[in-house]
């Protein structure tokens, strides 16, 4: 018995040897294994819209790539936050072409960012691309993508989505300057929004429903004294959709207190067939 154990082993490990001294050849696991495909880094282009983003807001995003493919090319981008929290969202190029957008929503609000800071508080995020996928394989080639790393900002607080374009304003100096908001149609035939609290920020949720279609402006009145110096101010919108929505700019010093001073627009707009509700030609007046 013991006998037969041993011959039955020689013979394995014979068997072994021969196997291994028989396949030098690389594993492989065929035609997409990427051990045998040549791998080529795509040097792209990312350029955000916002250079100041709002967390859990959404923001659109382009990219600029080396060359065209004859299939469209999804291309994932990632934004990441200075504690570490990130989130990817995608961009489509067209076959044939380089450029292509996409939109990406920022991680949700962690309460991290506070302070008296209009215009946000500087480099607390970056965004990449990291990766690329064609909608048609290129035999023998694996791609990869790298880009530039944009620094953003990020606001104290933005307001999230909601059923209607939801508006927050920020100005500096809040404890001295008592800031208004209203929001009153083109005509001014009637205040549908009005923000009067007190504290350093104003807003209001501009409601799909009850409201016609039609441009609408933003109104904001100096309460205490005229300033002594020019004020800037943030005016962050919030669309049905997420995205954010920004104007910056400052009230100059010496302003009339209690006057009604308009700074943006938008336009509500419905679709005549799915009801959706949509908001354009957003921006300063």
């Amino acid at each position: 018995m013991k006998r037969f154990n041993l011959k039955y082993i020689i013979l394995s490990l014979a068997v072994l040897c021969f196997c291994a001294c028989d396949d030098d050849d690389p594993i492989s696991a065929g035609d997409g294994d990427p051990l045998s495909e040549t791998v080529v880094n795509l040097e792209a282009t990312i350029t955000p819209d916002l250079l100041v983003i709002g967390e859990g807001n959404v923001i659109s995003f382009q990219v600029t790539l080396p060359n065209s493919f004859s299939s469209d090319a999804t291309v994932t981008a990632r934004i990441t936050l200075d504690n570490g929290n990130n989130s990817i969202g995608t961009a489509t190029v067209l076959a044939g072409a380089t450029t292509g957008s996409g939109t990406i929503t920022v991680p949700a609000d962690d309460g991290v960012i506070t302070g008296d800071t209009v215009g946000g508080v500087s480099n607390a995020a970056t965004i990449t691309l990291v990766a690329i996928l064609l909608d048609e394989l290129v035999s023998g080639t694996t791609y990869t993508i790298s880009s530039n790393s944009v620094d953003l900002g990020i606001y104290a607080d933005t307001l999230p989505a909601d059923s209607g374009m939801n508006v927050l304003f920020d100005w500096e100096d809040p404890a001295t300057n008592d800031l208004d908001m209203e929001i009153i149609d083109r005509a001014f035939t009637s205040i549908f929004e009005s923000a009067a609290s007190g504290s350093r920020f104003e807003s209001d949720l501009f409601q799909n429903a009850g409201r016609d279609d039609g441009i609408y402006d933003v109104y904001v009145t100096i309460f205490t004294a005229s300033p002594t110096v020019d004020l800037n101010y943030d005016l962050l919108m919030t669309g049905p959709d997420g995205v954010l929505y920004v104007v910056n700019g400052a009230l100059p010093a010496g302003s009339p207190a209690g006057t009604r001073i308009a700074i943006a627009t938008f336009e509500k707009v419905t679709d005549a067939v799915s009801g959706e509700v949509s908001y354009i030609n957003i921006g300063a007046l």
